[in-house]
């Protein structure tokens, strides 16, 4: 491994389950791996000359600024600058535009960083619902009044369904106000959005120039009465016409808000005649898609996360993988009074499950991923997991 050629990654995931692959791709590729970060990085393993933490409050053309100074004063080039959550995708777009590299351009970042700049985008393609955003609790009244209930209540700038609401007849305008400041600019902005019925989907993906390479499409199921997804499987269960719909309007997004080399996720749910985009992310998705279920899916023929740093590093897009068994993720309560260990053993006992671990999230839950050929028999699979945690 040459330290001249490396990879910089941005932020963290919550759970090393996601970002460990991730860091290992691009090893296995050849790169030696930095980590800047506002999370702690201690955990990580690598040397300290790797690292190196920034925080939330700094603005992004600082820490962009900070990280190429401390490559250059360690001798290193990127050959690809990657991260994790919405609120790096801008500081990783000015590193890339500094140096030269593919990447989402600034331009693109800042549209994906704003949903309601997303909105406005879409506009045109016929992919949104009935919106509407806004900064006061009049304006959010207003949009009720004007589409009646329910509604979802989404932060401008916000990921991962943080801070999202269905606004129902018992929501309370100016408690739901006081969520803005989870909005990780400083910003007051909220959307407000036509509940759409429908299945919820995720489109993974990469994109290099004039191509769009679609990797998988999972099916996303929520916890009842909330924005929660529990439970993501790849591949789809849409029939070949659904898919290629969501296809086409994966692809007709991304090329919207102006992505055009690097991982993007698309959200989608698919209505009564067509999909209905939720929202797009510049980077590729969370939910394990990338890391365990599509690699598992495919047998190891795909593995987004180094097929991600080949498009990024050498302009290299993957063929898309067939997918020969059904992996299915699935978060799990845990007890309060559980012995975790001994719980996390009992579940990793089933012969479907090929990951049992904690899950970081304030729901005391803890995730399994499991496989199936047939995927019919997913549902009895984590019905018995769910008799083993006690509850």
């Amino acid at each position: 491994m040459s330290p001249d050629r490396s990879v910089l990654h941005l932020g963290l995931r919550r759970s090393p389950l996601e970002w460990q692959p991730e860091i290992d791709a691009a090893a296995q590729l050849g790169h030696a791996v930095y980590v800047y970060s506002d999370t702690g990085l201690g955990h990580l393993g690598l040397p300290d000359d790797r690292i190196a933490a920034f925080t939330r409050t700094e603005p992004a053309e600082d820490v962009a600024a900070r990280a190429l100074r401390q490559a250059q004063d360690g001798g290193h080039r990127p050959a690809a600058v990657l991260c994790w959550g919405d609120r790096y995708v801008d500081i990783a777009a000015r590193v890339s535009q500094a140096l030269g590299l593919r990447g989402p351009s600034v331009t693109a970042a800042a549209v994906c960083l704003d949903k309601a700049a997303q909105r406005r985008a879409l506009e045109p393609h016929g992919l949104n619902p009935r919106w509407r955003t806004g900064t006061t609790a009049e304006e959010l009244m207003a949009a009720v009044g004007e589409f009646g209930l329910p509604l979802i209540f989404k932060l401008a700038h916000s990921s991962g369904g943080r801070g999202s609401v269905v606004l129902d007849a018992d929501t309370e305008p100016d408690e739901l106000m006081k969520l803005t400041s989870l909005n990780y600019e400083d910003s007051d902005a909220f959307l407000v959005e036509e509940f759409v019925d429908g299945s919820e989907h995720s489109v993974s993906g990469l994109v290099h120039g004039d191509e769009v390479v679609i990797l998988a499409v999972s099916d996303k199921y929520l916890a009842p009465g909330e924005l929660r997804t529990t439970t993501t499987v790849v591949p789809s269960a849409l029939t070949a016409e659904q898919l290629e719909r969501v296809h086409e309007a994966a692809e007709r997004a991304v090329r919207a808000v102006g992505i055009e080399t690097g991982g993007f996720h698309v959200d989608l749910r698919y209505a009564a005649e067509s999909p209905v985009v939720l929202e797009i992310g510049a980077r590729l998705g969370g939910d394990l898609i990338n890391s365990h279920l599509v690699p598992l899916a495919t047998d190891g023929a795909a593995d987004p996360y180094r097929s991600l740093v080949e498009t990024l590093a050498d302009g290299e897009l993957p063929r898309p993988a067939p997918f020969v068994t059904t992996a299915a993720m699935h978060l799990l309560p845990a007890p309060a009074d559980a012995d975790l260990p001994a719980l996390l053993s009992r579940l990793a006992e089933h012969p479907g499950v090929r990951v049992a671990a904690e899950w970081p999230s304030p729901e005391d839950e803890v995730v399994v991923v499991v496989t199936a050929q047939d995927p019919d028999t997913i549902p009895a699979i984590l019905e018995d997991l769910r008799r083993r945690t006690g509850r």
